[in-house]
């Protein structure tokens, strides 16, 4: 509670949530944004977060974007960030990340960002990306209930225990008094666990543990094939960063190992499982073949009857039992040749095979059929028999990941870490960013930088103060220029590479010096001339950059306040100002000549220069602008190309005209 905006039933949810308010501090700590956006917006997640991580160096989350333009372009830059994120929680964290004054806090996030672009370039064309894509958080997933097996207890005691760690939810479970009831029980079930010490009927077994791996071994089981996709995504780029030295996993091999048997099937299940889906087809195929085939060798055949045969009739023996005697050998073979066939159909081997002489058996009789009684007791036999080896198979597997929740977690939580890094490296080599030297001067400079929000851009050079790399080392100017020759576009650039900076970040050039700002301001271009109660205000906004504070301040022609005359001398007084306190600062100007007249400290005027117009009145112009350096209008350029393709009177009246800029 000593966090602000955190009151009684704030606290009251995290510690319920995550179990006690140690657990829920370790969750802030960890930056886990997507744990706390469980029960909190994520605006105040990543507000605990940023506040406990800038407490650890005296340093408040909210001071060094001072205001809301500044604040735009960082929740800018944090999108464009996110874009390199695979997962949610790598997405999320991604925000917790600030810009700050605290040296100490710069440094700690350049030991996560430097390693994570030459991680970025090891794992290129490795496949991680995809495989990280499909790493979900583990989900508790609701499971089917158990219809055909069931526990049968005992003892009051014990039945107890067990429905308390709501077993009872997946399985059938009754408490019994006696042998009776459990045989009774046994006929509604492929399989009894019994807990107890009764006789065990044929598909009743004894308990040989009550763990719920043995019990119920689905309810360990489901947990892990709900999730496979993740875990075997998870495995599989825990293995890519293994090889390639980046994080190593203890008993990673022997994991991935029962991964893959989550997956496997038992070949005896598989075809016990092919066996009861396709029983009665088989038969009533074999069936009908054998009665098609009596049909036909019946109607081919002939049969002869020799006197001892007539004598045998005229003293009473029927000549149904005479044909029979003469048929049986085509009944035998066409019989033969259907359990032959049905054997064949349900991949039967051994002991098994007995079964067809009930089902399919000798008695001569057309049309032919099986024994319908004799397959169900076969069918029940198959039934109990995939049921005791499923059973069997899922105990050993389950048995072997009881223990293995803690350790899936850890490799989840390691692999969204690694995202959050990796997106960082992804990001940065994406958009070619370079890590910038720090340095004591109240500086900002580098050398190509590129603006992230425009695609293509084209590189420029700057430098504000003493960066050594130009000789110029004022650390105020006014930026002039032509209208679309890139000026504000410049003071974007200067932001950006402020705030990510100040993030411990890789920022946008091939190289970059930075000073450290306790602030950075930006104002950016106003609409229309202000009103006197607007312009009251815009002053009173203005006086926030009126402190002691070393800061960088950012405007984009502010001359608009008010009257020409009189915004070129408030412009010139903050310039002084700033001047005076040490910060640095860039002003794009119209007005440029009219304010360095106005100034009375060190403000140099730079200008990013057109060389012209193209044939359909496109600039001609280099983006990086040129120090000391009051750069030529847009108007000035269009009267210079009037004036070259135009003769006579009109000529001279458009030399006239851009004489009046001299």
């Amino acid at each position: 509670m000593d966090i602000p905006g955190v009151g009684s039933r704030i606290r009251n949810k995290l510690v319920e949530h995550f179990g006690s308010e140690d657990d829920a501090l370790k969750i802030i700590l960890q930056g886990d944004v997507a744990s706390l956006r469980n029960i909190l917006n994520e605006k105040q997640a990543l507000f605990l977060i940023q506040w406990m991580q800038g407490s650890k160096y005296n340093s408040n989350p909210s001071n060094f974007l001072a205001n809301e333009e500044a604040i735009r372009i960082y929740e800018k830059i944090i999108s464009k960030m996110r874009e390199y994120a695979h997962t949610e929680y790598a997405r999320l964290k991604i925000g917790t990340i600030f810009p700050s004054s605290s040296r100490e806090l710069i440094e700690e996030n350049r030991k996560i960002a430097e390693p994570s672009i030459a991680y970025a370039k090891i794992l290129g064309g490795s496949g991680i990306d995809e495989l990280i894509g499909r790493i979900m958080p583990m989900r508790e997933k609701s499971k089917e209930r158990i219809r055909d097996r069931a526990i049968v207890i005992q003892d009051l005691r014990t039945f107890e225990q067990i429905k308390s760690r709501g077993l009872d939810k997946l399985i059938d479970i009754y408490i019994i008094e006696s042998q009776k009831e459990l045989i009774d029980l046994a006929r509604s079930y492929s399989h009894i666990c019994l807990v107890g010490n009764y006789d065990c009927p044929k598909n009743v077994e004894l308990a040989e543990c009550l763990d719920d791996w043995y019990l119920v071994p689905e309810k360990i089981l489901e947990y892990y094939r709900g999730n496979s996709e993740t875990l075997i995504s998870a495995m599989d780029a825990a293995s890519i960063l293994a090889d390639k030295g980046i994080i190593y996993f203890t008993s990673l091999q022997d994991f991935q190992g029962l991964v893959q048997r989550l997956e496997s099937h038992d070949k005896e299940l598989e075809t016990l499982a092919r066996q009861l889906a396709k029983l009665n087809q088989c038969f009533e195929d074999a069936e009908s073949w054998a009665n098609s085939e009596l049909k036909n060798r019946i109607e081919a055949s002939s049969i002869t009857l020799v006197g001892h045969d007539l004598l045998q009739a005229l003293r009473g023996k029927g000549m149904k039992d005479l044909f029979e005697i003469q048929l049986s050998w085509i009944f035998q073979a066409v019989l033969k040749d259907a359990r032959s066939r049905a054997a064949s159909c349900l991949e039967l081997t051994g002991s098994e095979i007995v079964w067809l002489d009930e089902i399919i058996p000798s008695e001569i009789q057309y049309p032919f059929e099986f024994n319908r009684s004799a397959l169900r007791k076969f069918e029940q036999e198959l039934r109990i028999h995939f049921e005791t080896r499923k059973l069997n198979v899922n105990r050993e597997l389950a048995r072997r990941f009881t223990d293995k929740k803690d350790f899936v977690d850890k490799i989840i939580y390691s692999l969204f870490e690694f995202d959050f890094v990796y997106a960082i490296g992804k990001f940065a080599i994406d958009e070619g960013l370079v890590m910038p030297s720090i340095v004591d001067e109240t500086c900002l400079g580098f050398h190509e930088g590129t603006n992230l929000f425009i695609e293509d851009a084209e590189p420029v050079d700057y430098s504000l103060g003493n960066t050594g790399l130009v000789e110029i080392k004022e650390r105020v100017a006014i930026l002039s220029g032509v209208n679309s020759g890139g000026k504000t576009s410049l003071l974007d650039l200067l932001a950006q590479v402020t705030i990510l900076g100040h993030m411990g970040l890789p920022v946008p050039a091939k190289q970059c010096l930075l000073g450290i700002f306790q602030e950075i301001y930006y104002f950016s271009k106003s609409k229309s001339t202000l009103s006197t109660g607007a312009f009251e205000a815009a002053m009173m906004k203005f006086a926030l950059v009126a402190n002691n504070h070393r800061k960088l301040v950012l405007a984009d022609e502010l001359e608009a306040i008010t009257e020409p005359g009189a915004s070129a001398r408030i412009i010139a007084c903050m310039l002084d100002e700033l001047n005076l306190v040490g910060s640095a600062a860039v002003f794009v100007s119209h007005l440029a000549g009219e304010i360095k007249s106005f100034t009375e400290t060190s403000v140099r005027i730079d200008g990013i220069e057109a060389e012209g117009l193209d044939e359909k009145n496109r600039l001609i112009v280099s983006r990086s602008p040129r120090y000391n350096f009051l750069a030529r209008s847009t108007p000035e350029l269009i009267l210079g190309k009037l004036i070259r393709t135009t003769s006579g009177t009109e000529k001279e009246f458009y030399s006239r005209l851009l004489a009046r800029f001299k």
